[in-house]
């Protein structure tokens, strides 16, 4: 219920009960870089994402998928994630495959934050925007990254 819910992320709730979806994905990434960024670039790197605390992601997964109904959400990424993984294509293609299924990736580019869709019609999955909390976004090391965040997701909240 509501009261095991993380206290760190009643902003973020609030927020989301208000469907004001760009602050929330502002807020999340906020809560998500606070939590293990150690130094370098602002940002979370594949190091970092290892040790995200479980007890952040389940609240942040819980607060945004009972915000849209189930649409937007970690645990609904990591599941597409999983779906596109299982198609079997290198790894490249699985990285754009899955961004051009949460519409991250249009054409052969992937958005940039000026171009998130804060809108409830979004794809499913598209929020929040996890590319804004890389440190490596123009790099091939951005899928590492991307790897281990949804393998910690799936870890804690499987």
């Amino acid at each position: 219920g509501c009261r095991s819910m993380d206290e760190r992320t009643s902003a973020l709730g609030a927020l989301l009960l208000k469907q004001e979806w760009r602050a929330a994905d502002a807020e999340t990434r906020r809560l998500l870089i606070e939590d293990v960024d150690v130094g370098g670039y602002t940002g979370v790197d594949a190091d970092e994402a290892s040790r995200i605390d479980c007890g952040l992601l389940s609240s942040i997964d819980t607060r945004w998928s009972e915000a849209s109904g189930g649409r937007f959400g970690l645990r609904v990424q990591e599941g597409v994630l999983a779906e596109t993984i299982a198609k079997g294509f290198s790894s490249n293609e699985t990285w754009r495959g899955f961004g051009r299924e949460v519409g991250w990736v249009h054409g052969r580019e992937w958005i940039t934050s000026t171009d998130v869709d804060y809108s409830i019609e979004a794809p499913v999955g598209h929020l929040p925007y996890i590319p804004g909390i890389g440190t490596a976004v123009t790099t091939g090391r951005v899928y590492e990254g991307f790897l281990v965040f949804y393998s910690r997701v799936a870890d804690c909240l499987n």
